[in-house]
């Protein structure tokens, strides 16, 4: 049962700092964040991968959520972009935990 825990708070930690990075990126440019950002210069295409990298669950459920309200997204190809996400989210979840350990 302990393996479990960890694994859903990974994807607790993992979602919650895709949404602060999503919320941040949003309250910078006042727009949301997405996958297709402009990649003029070298910074920018910098941002744009940390941004898909962190950002991603959120932006992945943000679009689900957008397609099912529209009818748009079947509910069986929303079920599986719901667990790509939350796979995602476990990834990064482990990740931001490895660094703070290490602090």
């Amino acid at each position: 049962m302990a393996q479990f825990e960890a694994f859903v708070f990974c994807a607790a930690i993992g979602f919650a700092m895709a949404g602060v990075v999503a919320s941040f990126y949003e309250l910078l440019t006042r727009r949301p964040a997405d996958f297709l950002l402009p990649n003029q210069t070298l910074a920018t295409s910098g941002i744009s991968i940390l941004l898909s990298m962190f950002g991603g669950p959120v932006i992945v459920s943000r679009k689900i959520l957008a397609g099912l309200r529209s009818r748009e997204v079947r509910p069986q190809a929303a079920a599986l972009g719901f667990l790509v996400s939350g796979m995602w989210s476990v990834c990064a979840g482990i990740f931001v935990l490895s660094l703070y350990i290490r602090m």
